[in-house]
């Protein structure tokens, strides 16, 4: 009975031991195939929805366009955007607060109850709503946006932006509940200033002011515990229900505030009139800021009467055919010259990714053969000189809603510089005197609107590339949406027609995206493809293959032939010398990596082959665990050898290596291991991509910003991949040669 309660004792520890061994290998698998959103939850899950064959997405509707966002926080590629994307106005944004979508269909849904208005709100409704709120409200942003404000749908969108897009809206809960304890607290320190003059308060009236002033000192009390509570919600954003429950709360307040109950001679005292500038002035402009928004929310919605004739938006993503069909199509579109039409054509068969900037080469290029008749030092640099002048010239020009083709020559021109008063002018004015001495006025007139004219191209290319990039193939879609993009993988843009988007953004749509199996297997191996993309990773691979196979095989065949010397062979001082080699071991390896770098540096080795593979070729260990596995050996081998006049070198590779193969494997597999996870020696010795390894190419996914685990841990599955399967072939050879090692 002992024996197998024993047994079963040892083989749930054994079994508890894997467990907690290959946890964390599991662990980083399963990250592997997670989104980035899964990897950052708390409490952390195995699963992934990437298995999943429907995504429902959080989304938000961009509100105000570009005007309303809170610029804090952006890069300036990433405000360039946003200006260029302002230009586009019958866009409706709705942007996807959750994983990026890279496959897939995608499907929008409307509400049932949707509403909008087509075309363009009349001008007399306007107008009349106009003036009815310039009586009603008193918030100065209000009627400065209105005043500024060419029609309807431009207030609109800047009034809802205003109010509730960006951390400084009006209806943003934390900012609004704030401003109203600031206005009771405000309120609350003008009643106890107002009390010290109950002196100037007639006798028969001075208690009924002093109970009306803590009154209203406990009605403000009151109303700050009566609104705390909408601190928290489900959104940023006060929904309609909690306006409307916070206004009946400030008229509340208001009445409980209100002078009006105050006896006739208590009512006409200057200090009640002071009272009512600085204490229901503030209250009332409180009120005010919610009254104003549902008085133009309420117009809002009355003036859209239309409904949607379908109630779902789908679309799915196109292939690279379809794009280049698209981009020829739109090309046609647009001025673009006919000879660089055939240079775009010629770059769109290779692939639309960087066809921009492909193109913008080869037209440098060109450019540099024409202007080989200029009296300039360095042809390619005054090119990128002038290109630099071109685009500030252009960036002026368009400000004043000029063209270059305005100007006959390179005098007009500069008269119209000299004449504007402007910064701008005055630096292109300089930049035209630096690049024009040496050179005729009319060839570098001539060589200027060469330059504008690349620069104009290049940029109508950009921008149609990266529409064509976005563009998203319509299944189905209301009459008013002729276009679908999916911008960054998590902007969806609906582009209208013959409706303004401010009249579909108070809208909340439900969008979630459908996947086949194969794209399920798209999403599920996503991070392992862009792992890979995202660094060289191939020539990582063929480094580190040919690094740790040359320092494995190196190692294998010094430290046998060391090791053969130090276990059969007789000289003078080997149990010393072997000592001596044996107590290297105890010396750190950190401690050697400055004079091994230094070493490296005097030859000329960094960012070579030799520095990652020379200084690694022999180990204390290899020769240690090799001489005790060769001390195993039967001597009688040895002296049959010398009978039959076997030299050394014949009898150590014919007799002793093929015997000591489990020890010789084990000693190979551990180089081949430590070779191929070596991080810190590579990442010294090399500065270039072309001789890194894989160890060094994981730290792509760490930077100052933060780590990519999801990417980290696909990158570092497939980079020990070839370590486990080494293993699983080689582990009865290990397993062997540890076990035989120093056993006679």
């Amino acid at each position: 009975m002992r024996r197998p309660l024993g047994s079963f004792l040892i083989y749930t520890l054994l079994s508890i031991g894997a467990v907690v061994m290959l946890m964390p290998f599991a662990w980083m698998v399963s990250t592997s195939f997670k989104t980035r959103s899964e990897v950052e939850r708390w409490p952390p899950i195995w699963t992934s929805k990437n298995f999943s064959r429907t995504w429902h997405l959080k989304t938000n509707v961009s509100r105000g366009s570009v005007g309303g966002l809170d610029w804090k926080g952006l890069t300036l590629r990433e405000a360039l955007v946003l200006v260029q994307s302002e230009t586009e106005k019958d866009i409706l944004r709705i942007q996807i607060d959750d994983d990026p979508v890279y496959r897939g269909t995608v499907t929008i849904s409307f509400p049932t109850d949707a509403r909008f208005l087509r075309g363009k709100l009349e001008s007399s409704l306007f107008e009349e709503f106009s003036s009815t709120l310039m009586k009603n409200t008193k918030q100065k942003e209000v009627l400065q946006i209105l005043s500024e404000s060419p029609d309807a749908e431009t207030f609109f969108s800047r009034f809802f932006a205003l109010y509730l897009h960006g951390k400084d809206a009006y209806l943003d809960r934390r900012n609004y509940v704030e401003f109203v304890e600031k206005a009771a607290g405000s309120s609350i320190q003008q009643v106890e200033f107002l009390s010290r003059y109950v002196s100037r308060i007639p006798e028969d009236s001075r208690d009924e002011f002093s109970r009306f002033m803590e009154s209203v000192k406990k009605a403000c009390a009151d109303v700050v515990g009566s609104v705390t509570i909408f601190k928290k919600g489900k959104t940023a954003i006060l929904d309609l229900t909690e306006v409307e429950s916070i206004r009946r709360e400030l008229n509340i307040w208001l009445d409980k505030l209100d002078t009006d109950n105050l006896s006739g001679s208590l009512r006409s005292n200057p200090v009640i009139r002071l009272y009512e500038q600085r204490v229901l002035e503030t209250v009332r402009t409180t009120l005010d800021r919610l009254e104003t928004y549902l008085f133009v929310h309420d117009f809002f919605q009355a003036v859209q009467k239309e409904r949607v004739d379908s109630i779902v938006v789908k679309f799915t993503f196109m292939d690279e055919r379809e794009k280049k069909n698209e981009f020829l199509l739109s090309l046609n579109r647009i001025d673009v010259p006919e000879e660089l039409k055939a240079i775009v054509e010629q770059e769109l068969n290779r692939s639309l990714e960087g066809l921009a900037e492909r193109v913008e080469k080869r037209i440098d290029e060109k450019l540099y053969f024409e202007f080989a008749t200029l009296a300039v030092e360095n042809i390619r640099i005054y090119v990128q000189q002038m290109k630099q002048l071109g685009s500030q010239l252009l960036n002026l020009l368009n400000s004043k809603s000029l063209s270059l083709r305005a100007f006959e020559d390179i005098g007009k021109l500069i008269r119209w510089l000299q004449s504007e008063e402007s910064v701008a002018a005055s630096v292109i004015l300089d930049k035209m005197e630096q690049l024009t001495q040496g050179v005729e006025e009319n060839e570098f007139f001539e060589a200027l609107k060469k330059v504008c004219s690349e620069i104009d191209t290049i940029g109508k290319l950009r921008s149609l590339q990266s529409r064509v990039q976005s563009l998203m193939k319509i299944i189905q879609a209301p009459d008013f949406v002729t276009e679908a993009r999916l911008k960054q993988n998590q902007t969806i843009e609906l582009v209208l027609k013959d409706v303004d988007p401010v009249y579909l953004e108070d809208e909340r749509y439900d969008v979630r995206v459908d996947y086949t199996f194969r794209e399920v297997l798209g999403n599920v191996f996503h991070n392992y493809v862009a792992a890979w993309r995202s660094a060289p990773f191939g020539i990582y691979y063929i480094n580190t293959v040919f690094v740790s196979t040359v320092t494995t095989v190196a190692e294998v065949i010094l430290c046998a032939m060391a090791a053969y010397a130090f276990a059969l062979m007789s000289f003078p001082g080997k149990g010393l010398i072997f000592s001596l080699f044996l107590s290297t071991m105890m010396i750190p390896g950190e401690v050697l990596l400055v004079p091994n770098f230094i070493t490296i540096s005097r030859l000329g080795w960094i960012d070579t082959y030799y520095a990652l593979i020379i200084p690694w070729i022999v180990s204390v260990f290899a020769i240690f665990l090799l001489r005790q596995h060769f001390l195993a050996l039967p001597r009688e081998l040895q002296d049959a050898a010398k009978i039959d006049g076997c030299s050394h070198w014949r009898f150590l590779w014919t007799v002793v290596v093929p015997l000591s193969k489990p020890a010789i494997v084990t000693s190979a597999l551990l180089k081949f291991v430590g070779s191929w996870n070596a991080f810190l020696w590579v990442l010294i010795v090399t500065n270039k991509d072309k001789f890194r390894t894989l160890p060094v190419g994981l730290q792509t996914f760490s930077t100052d910003v933060g780590t990519v685990y999801n990417m980290l841990m696909a990158a570092a599955t497939f980079s020990i991949l070839p370590i486990i399967v080494l293993f699983l072939f080689t582990q009865r050879y290990f397993v062997q040669g540890i076990a035989r090692t120093g056993l006679k």
